[in-house]
């Protein structure tokens, strides 16, 4: 685990290269995953910090899998940029890949019965299965696998995985490190930093290594947890502890650039 100033001294050195960009998850990062996705919040101290850095960094944005409106009710700070759903355009997908999706949902249904502690989660192009509340989620991951393979295969779909979850949608459905790049290049960012826990959180830190290969400063931090996937450590610089780690290195990066380091 990193030291939090450790990672606040990395995190400046990297912003001071302009254009900059402060970008971030959310579920898991700057918030906790609960057991219900609907409950979860952003605290008040996180919604305070990103405020701030939005005044002293030229991009602050939020990269999520979630919608943007729910991203943007959930994180609740006016002022940066959001960036739902992968930065998927709904209007560029193929012909009849949302009714397909809608009918693979409908073809889950019906097991959900038989599926102990696993909860449907729709989103505005894909579903998702939460086997987080179930007795055995080792097991259930399994068979929630089983399930959702052949349905996904003839939705033409396919599966993402996550933190004790598993999301079926479109197979051109980009991933973060698409959206996290488009964001850089549209602002020609030089410095850039994004903040993950999960899976599809490394394509960006993969493409913050490629960035830096090409001479463009970047940071990769990793939140991490006892549930944390290995891959994230092997995609990142620095590592948190957890959403309260995320919190304390927000804060103190905010009092930093506001002192004018």
């Amino acid at each position: 685990m990193s030291n939090v100033e450790e990672v606040v001294e990395r995190a400046l050195s990297v912003l001071a290269h302009k254009p900059s960009a402060f970008v971030t998850d959310v579920d898991g990062t700057l918030s906790r995953i609960v057991p219900r996705p609907e409950d979860a919040s952003v605290s008040e101290a996180v919604r305070e910090a990103l405020r701030r850095l939005a005044g002293r960094v030229d991009l602050v944005a939020v990269v999520t899998g979630r919608e943007d409106e729910v991203a943007r009710r959930m994180v609740g700070v006016e002022g940066i940029t959001y960036v739902g759903s992968y930065a998927l355009n709904a209007a560029a997908l193929p012909a009849d890949a949302t009714g397909k999706i809608a009918r693979a949902k409908q073809a889950v249904q019906p097991y959900l019965a038989r599926l102990p502690g696993v909860t449907l989660e729709t989103k505005d192009v894909s579903f998702a299965l939460h086997y987080r509340n179930s007795p055995n989620p080792d097991a259930m991951r399994a068979r929630v696998i089983a399930l959702l393979e052949p349905i996904a295969a003839s939705a033409d779909a396919k599966l993402l995985e996550g933190k004790l979850v598993v999301e079926v949608a479109p197979k051109s459905l980009p991933d973060k490190g698409t959206a996290f790049m488009g964001l850089m290049q549209d602002g020609g960012v030089q410095g850039a930093i994004f903040v993950g826990d999960d899976l599809a959180d490394t394509a960006v830190f993969r493409a913050i290594r490629r960035r830096r290969a090409q001479g463009l400063p970047g940071l990769a931090v990793g939140v991490v947890d006892n549930e944390t996937p290995p891959a994230v450590f092997d995609t990142t610089d620095v590592q948190l502890d957890g959403v309260d780690g995320v919190e304390a290195f927000l804060t103190a990066l905010a009092d930093e650039l506001v002192v004018g380091r």
